[in-house]
């Protein structure tokens, strides 16, 4: 009787050779270890008997060839290599969370610190605006009232200019800003804000001298007192504060009394005191203008005040440099003008139809003039003006008669049109002066009366 040969227990199940071959895998197919935490469970121990039953098992088939040898030490660098690749693995994720977490609280932080920086300057530009109103405020009170002083303002606005000068209200600031907001200065704060930074404890008198000559804060008072600037630059002694405002008010008076308002203003006012002259010089030179044209020719005078006015020759002898260019130009207008009141013609600067007293005396026929400005640009001048107003007012009788005798079928030929015939050479107004002396000779022609007639035609038109 044969002997029966030992069975072999594989403690993880059965166990046969051709699953064997397949691979350790296979045969470890029925095993199951303890559940894992956070890595891979292994049983050094209870794999080594495993695999030393199935190498007896194939030794006693007799068939160990695909039988794969395993080595224990790349069996146990293969798992510390798993092992160390899953710690890895999960300090990367770990990694990656925290660099996460610290760019998200970078941006909330930049984000922070941006709204932080808006508010600061969204408060830097809203006390900015606080203070510039407040400036606008107080210059708002002095220009309404140049002469007005601090205390007589409205209590809201003396808390503006101490709120703006600081806490402490100094009372020397506020008397220098007094004296010189009383006279019109404006922009004083800046100034005197600064001076309070570099000087807490300078007295009213001193800070006065710093904002009028300190070179550093003075701007506001040499705008206001521009003259003292343009004297000392003309090498001229600066005139004091009330000599100054005197002076402004009697430039003021003299100038509106003769209506020369375009004069009566506080930057001409400098200009006068940086040349030196003094109110009774512009009082003497004004009345001299007038007196010359009151008593010169009537023409001209009555010209000047038709076209312009008495004040602009006036206001050419105060500025004769700035006034020249426009001065000759009216000039010459006044010139050309002149002669037609002279000859007893209607004149203008430009070109109109006259009615009223320069209307023409028949209904049917109207008077013009082509304008003074259009004789200058043909290059009418003072020396042939008056004879060309003399041609024109020789014929105009005539002419008027027959352009109203003939008003039906016949172009009228008066002032307008002898102007344009006599001063520019028209050649339409030439044609209706020569229409209308063919139609008088023609109509008395072969009668008693051509002659008569001739000479009524032919001698008022050539």
């Amino acid at each position: 009787m044969a002997k029966k040969k030992k069975a072999t227990v594989v403690p993880s199940g059965t166990f046969d050779v051709g699953s064997f071959r397949r691979g350790e895998e296979a045969s470890m197919a029925g095993y199951t270890p303890p559940a894992a935490t956070n890595v891979p469970f292994v049983d050094e121990q209870l794999l080594a008997k495993e695999r030393a039953a199935a190498m007896k098992a194939a030794s006693a088939a007799g068939d160990l060839r695909d039988y794969p040898v395993v080595d224990p030490i790349k069996q146990a660098i293969a798992a510390e290599t798993t092992r160390l690749s899953i710690e890895v693995d999960s300090a990367l994720n770990q990694a990656q969370s925290d660099l996460e977490a610290i760019m998200a609280q970078i941006e909330a932080e930049t984000a922070l610190a941006e709204a932080e920086t808006f508010a600061a300057e969204a408060a830097a530009f809203d006390a900015e605006m606080a203070v510039a109103e407040g400036d606008r405020l107080v210059n708002v009170v002095f220009q309404a009232d140049p002469y007005a002083r601090f205390s007589q303002l409205p209590p809201i606005f003396q808390a503006v200019v101490n709120e703006q000068m600081g806490d402490e209200g100094n009372a020397a600031f506020m008397a220098a800003f007094s004296v010189l907001s009383s006279v019109g200065v404006e922009g004083l704060l800046d100034s005197v804000e600064q001076i309070r930074k570099l000087y807490p404890k300078i007295s009213s008198d001193d800070a006065l001298l710093l904002l009028k000559y300190d070179k550093r804060f003075n701007e506001p008072y040499l705008k206001r007192f521009e003259g003292n600037r343009l004297r000392m630059q003309n090498g001229l002694p600066p005139i004091d504060d009330s000599e100054y405002l005197s002076n402004e008010l009697a430039y003021e008076k003299t100038f509106k009394s003769y209506g020369l308002n375009q004069f009566a203003n506080r930057d001409y006012y400098a200009k006068l005191m940086g040349d030196n002259q003094s109110p009774q010089d512009i009082a003497a030179k004004v009345s001299l203008g007038f007196d010359k044209i009151i008593n010169g020719p009537a023409e001209a005078r009555n010209a000047l005040t038709k076209f312009f006015g008495i004040t602009d020759i006036v206001a050419y002898g105060l500025d004769p440099k700035t006034m020249l260019p426009q001065m000759k130009q009216k000039v010459l207008a006044a010139q050309i003008g002149g002669q037609a009141l002279a000859q007893g013609l209607g004149t203008s600067l430009e070109a109109t139809t006259f009615t009223g007293a320069e209307a023409a005396p028949y209904t049917n026929v109207q008077r013009g003039t082509i304008g003074v400005n259009a004789m200058i640009a043909a290059g009418i001048n003072e020396t042939n003006a008056e004879k060309l107003a003399a041609d024109v007012a020789r014929v105009l009788p005539t002419a008027e008669k027959l352009s109203s005798i003939y008003a039906k079928g016949y172009k009228q030929y008066g002032q307008l049109e002898a102007e344009k015939d006599i001063y520019l050479s028209s050649a339409e107004a030439e044609r209706a002066k020569e229409a209308l002396k063919a139609r008088e000779i023609a109509e008395f022609s072969g009668t008693s009366g051509m002659l008569k007639s001739q000479r009524r035609a032919v001698g008022g038109l050539i």
